[in-house]
């Protein structure tokens, strides 16, 4: 169907916090194939949706020469089918008098994923919501499935979430709770790294969340020889020039987070020594972060940030969802 199929009343919208840049999220796809799993995007959006009196528009692609099932659950082949399972979803979304809208592109397509990030483009969305599986965790996922490729070809900021339902979820059939306490924003000191904080100074502001701003300096044994020869050749001198980077990072970082408190958003800053991608994951953990956000560079994924190993590795140990802000050329 080309038209969308609206349901519930649109709440209205509250103000954007003051000092947050970035525009806020008010129209959200939400991507669905009829299976439990991919419904884990489900709280997430309802808990946006209501911080920013958003739009949620649920989206079945039907795929050409589809598999019979998927998760183990039947897979919507049918135009009829799937506007009757996204009628359904959209009843329980709308019963909070949320606006959401349902839509099935009904000519079959071979790439879920370009049709996606093209409906992103089509309908105007600040947000795509995106379910992660399998046992390689959000890595997995990212760089070898749909959600990869959808990230690779949007413009569109994409929330990436773990799989998976808790049992207050799975009553309400809404997908796992969101309701972070606390957001971290890995940070290289690039300019691209920073276009991660308006977004998510605006998150934090609306879900009523710290924002922390989190710098890895690396160590002697963690920098490879060869961008730091005086690691190996000099190893007092580079641990040297190492504690006046973290020193640097410090007071780089908390220049950010004064301003961010200055525009009355609760902000941290912190400094950590060793590899990237173990000190951010186990960062994340010790504070229990709700949501990871960052800046990725056009369709190169993450590499504006990090090398993809470091990335890979980071989403790999990280539980949080993780929403990629693209930052395009």
């Amino acid at each position: 169907m080309d038209d969308d199929r609206a349901s519930g009343g649109k709440p209205a919208a509250p103000p954007e916090p003051r000092g947050t840049a970035a525009a806020p999220f008010r129209r959200l796809l939400v991507p669905l194939d009829g299976s439990r799993l991919a419904e884990a995007v489900l709280g997430p959006a309802a808990r946006l949706a209501d911080a920013y009196g958003a739009t949620i528009v649920l989206l079945h692609v039907i795929e050409r020469n589809a598999a019979p099932q998927v998760h183990g659950e039947p897979h919507l082949t049918a135009t009829a089918e799937s506007e009757a399972y996204l009628a359904g979803v959209a009843a329980r979304l709308s019963s909070a008098g949320r606006d959401v809208r349902s839509h099935t592109h009904d000519v079959p397509v071979g790439d879920v994923a370009r049709s996606i990030a093209a409906h992103a483009e089509e309908h105007g969305v600040d947000l795509t919501l995106l379910c992660t599986h399998g046992e390689g965790g959000l890595a997995e996922a990212l760089w070898g499935s749909i959600a990869q490729q959808v990230v690779q070809r949007s413009t569109r900021p994409v929330l990436l979430v773990r799989a998976g339902l808790g049992p207050r979820a799975a009553a309400a059939g809404a997908g796992p709770d969101f309701a972070p306490e606390s957001i971290m924003v890995p940070l290289d000191g690039t300019a691209v790294a920073e276009s991660a904080i308006p977004p998510a100074a605006s998150l934090a502001a609306r879900l009523g969340a710290e924002l922390r701003l989190v710098l890895v300096v690396g160590t002697v044994a963690t920098i490879p020889a060869g961008e730091m020869p005086a690691a190996t050749f000099l190893p007092r001198a580079a641990r040297e020039l190492l504690d006046a980077e973290e020193r640097q990072a410090a007071g780089y970082l908390e220049g950010l987070a004064s301003g961010l408190r200055a525009a009355a958003i609760p902000a941290a800053a912190e400094v950590r020594r060793g590899d990237a991608a173990t000190e951010l994951a186990s960062d994340a953990a010790e504070h229990a972060d709700g949501l990871v956000v960052i800046a990725t560079h056009g369709r190169a994924g993450l590499q504006a940030v990090w090398n993809r190993s470091v990335a890979d590795r980071l989403l790999r140990r990280t539980a949080a969802p993780v929403l990629l802000v693209p930052i395009v050329e």
